[in-house]
């Protein structure tokens, strides 16, 4: 490794002794080699600060940290992110498992996209041993996810590495308990900044059965609606209260799916955008069109779906069937791909994107 290495790989554990290991084990087995990982202990109570040091005596580019109180994970990420010394500042959760070329794609990546300020990437889902895939034929350009956060966060968290003169400036919301990275993704995004995903799986998201709480969760609706509102305020207008309601529990968590009150959402975003022309066209339609899927995967009607698309124009429905069916292709070749490389079972279905467990 150089002296100032090319990736800083920044995580805030908290009692993560389950799959800690696991984790610092993916980054070890990188085939790109030049990285720091900097660890910070949110002070532990379990046997984590012991899995720390047994690999940062093994290994000097594992850099541990130790919190005198328990700063919670906004305000750790932070300090990882003044500790670190590289190029770039990738992001990695004490739970989740790097693809070994993770690193080097991304690098590359973002070495050839200088005009990119931070990217994320394709990613597996790991739950109870069994793999699932995602983000079949979804577009990655910043254009796109600029216009995605309207209504969604498309970026996933511990995928993203971005330059790290950015993540310098820009630091994580510390008044944030759950929506830190949507918060820093709005404002990145409202900045000027371009924003993508990298359309090639390169990591395993763990998912757990008691994630989200009933608090949780509420306490995610009262942030969201904090930071949309900032969101709508610097690119369009100040949402209005009467549609703030079904935003929250109709657009962005589609808790309560309701295709009237959608399309009055749609007209005044597209109202509103006719003054600001903050959003093309195009980018605005392909938003709204993801959500219909997103109402059709959370079982609307068929004939509730067309109604929605009538109120899309035709001929960019229909380019973006197609766009979206031949990059489903693609997306589900380089699933398979990748799957195949790591030696991952399929376990049944012949859909794009079947269920896989590891070997």
């Amino acid at each position: 490794m150089s002296e100032t290495p090319k990736i800083s790989v920044i995580m805030s554990v908290y009692n993560g002794e389950d799959y800690l290991a696991e984790t610092i084990d993916s980054i070890l087995a990188q085939t790109f080699s030049d990285w720091e990982l900097v660890v910070i202990n949110d002070c532990s109570k379990d046997s984590t600060a012991e899995i720390l040091a047994t690999y940062a005596t093994k290994d000097s580019r594992i850099k541990v940290h130790t919190n005198e109180g328990n700063l919670r994970l906004p305000k750790s990420l932070n300090k990882a992110i003044s500790l670190s010394s590289g190029k770039y500042i990738a992001r990695m959760d004490a739970d989740d498992i790097c693809l070994p070329n993770r690193l080097e794609v991304q690098y590359r990546f973002m070495e050839e996209h200088p005009e990119i300020s931070l990217s994320s990437c394709r990613f597996f889902t790991l739950k109870n041993g069994v793999i699932s895939s995602g983000g079949c034929g979804g577009r990655c350009d910043s254009d796109a996810i600029r216009a995605m956060l309207l209504i969604a966060n498309p970026i996933l968290h511990p995928g993203v590495i971005a330059k790290a003169e950015v993540f310098k400036e820009f630091l994580y919301d510390t008044t944030l308990t759950c929506t830190e990275d949507l918060e820093l993704w709005t404002r990145m995004a409202y900045s000027g900044l371009k924003l993508a995903i990298l359309p090639e799986y390169l990591l395993l998201y763990r998912l757990h059965d008691k994630q989200i709480t009933a608090t949780t969760l509420a306490r995610q609706h009262e942030e969201v609606l904090k930071i949309q509102h900032t969101y709508y305020e610097k690119l369009l207008a100040p949402m209005e209260n009467d549609l703030a309601d079904f935003y929250i529990r109709g657009i962005y968590f589609k808790e309560a799916c309701n295709i009237d009150s959608w399309l009055q959402f749609y007209a005044y975003i597209k109202q509103i955008n006719k003054k600001t022309k903050a959003f093309l066209k195009k980018d605005l339609s392909y938003v709204m069109m993801e959500s219909l899927a997103e109402y059709k995967r959370n079982g609307v009607g068929k004939a509730e779906i067309i109604k929605g698309l009538l109120n899309i124009n035709p001929i960019f429905v229909l380019s973006e069937l197609l766009r979206r069916k031949k990059d489903a292709l693609r997306d589900g070749k380089a699933c398979l791909k990748t799957a195949n490389e790591q030696g991952f079972r399929q376990t049944g279905g012949t859909t794009v994107f079947p269920i896989f467990t590891k070997n």
